[in-house]
């Protein structure tokens, strides 16, 4: 039976990426959906709360199996941002709410987790990645400033964020981002090792 897994996000270039990245799930009937607050509002508490509200019974009349709350860290500490989260979150819903509620983080940005396959992003940009150290991705500042200087001339978009997701290699990224590896396991099992393979 297919497990339905919806990961919230803040945004569009999320929205767009991810699928990409979490694709190799359907190999194991996990239906991953990406949804993100409407008119580019934060993602707060309260919008959580409404997201999660509106898709109870999106799935052929029944709630998803799991929920994800993606954030960006911003560099701080992920606990100082997902406690507080998670705290009001569980508070909103409930303790009788039915599907489980996980919480993943990017260190910086999502777009750290493209460096971390640093041969295929490479090969998108076309030209060499500078001084960005593509071993320990969640330790970039501003990802997201390297990559837009990287691109030069092209703009850095939503869309363009979607094509260097498809020409990455999810395996390759778990295996060098910590919290991108995390990311997976919370939208598979929770917590518990993620073997690609």
């Amino acid at each position: 039976m297919t497990k339905h897994v919806v990961v919230i996000a803040s945004g569009e270039t999320e929205r767009r990426a991810l699928p990409h990245l979490l694709a190799h799930f359907r190999d194991r009937d996990i239906d991953v959906t990406v949804r993100i607050p409407p008119g580019n509002r934060p993602l707060r508490v309260s919008v959580a709360y409404s997201l999660i509200q509106s898709l109870l019974y999106d799935f052929d009349g029944f709630p998803p199996d799991k929920y994800v709350i993606l954030v960006d860290a911003d560099g701080q500490d992920p606990d100082d941002i997902l406690g507080p989260l998670r705290v009001e979150l569980s508070n909103r819903l409930g303790s009788g709410f039915g599907p489980s509620v996980q919480y993943a983080y990017a260190q910086w940005h999502l777009e750290s987790w493209y460096f971390a396959d640093a041969a295929n992003l490479r090969d998108y940009i076309g030209r060499a990645l500078g001084s960005v150290d593509a071993s320990s991705p969640d330790e970039i500042q501003n990802p997201k400033l390297h990559l837009k200087h990287l691109l030069g001339d092209n703009f850095y978009t939503a869309l363009i964020s979607e094509e260097i997701a498809q020409s990455l290699n999810a395996q390759t990224i778990s295996s060098r981002s910590p919290s991108f590896n995390r990311f997976l396991q919370e939208v598979e099992n929770g917590p518990s090792p993620v073997s690609l393979e």
